[in-house]
């Protein structure tokens, strides 16, 4: 509900900037990385929607994104599955950059 709150709190001080009163719909893209829950930012959106910033029935998107590496080493790009996947399934290296999954962001939002 934090998060959410912090979200909602943003879009409260950028919505006058856009000339827009009413928010219709809110779009996110959350990394594997974040650790913050899809469902439960749904549910969070649900309940704070109702507040005047939102027009009724406001809609929420989630993009979620997988944790992405490229290893040092070989430069293979690779997606991670589970707890070990932070090794290079190329080259078997552990020095790797993570290039996606810590996104955590508003990409858009609209309304009137």
């Amino acid at each position: 509900m934090a998060l959410m709150e912090s979200l909602v709190r943003v879009l409260a001080s950028e919505a006058p900037r856009h000339n827009i009163t009413q928010i219709k719909k809110v779009k996110l893209t959350v990394g594997a990385l974040t650790h913050a829950l899809p469902d439960a930012l749904r549910f969070a959106f649900s309940v704070l929607r109702e507040q005047p910033l939102f027009a009724p029935g406001a809609e929420l998107e989630i993009e979620e994104r997988k944790t992405r590496c490229r290893c040092r080493d070989c430069g293979a790009d690779f997606a991670v599955e589970g707890n070990l996947g932070f090794l290079c399934p190329g080259c078997g290296g552990f020095a790797v950059d993570i290039i996606q999954g810590r996104e955590l962001q508003i990409d858009y939002f609209e309304g009137d």
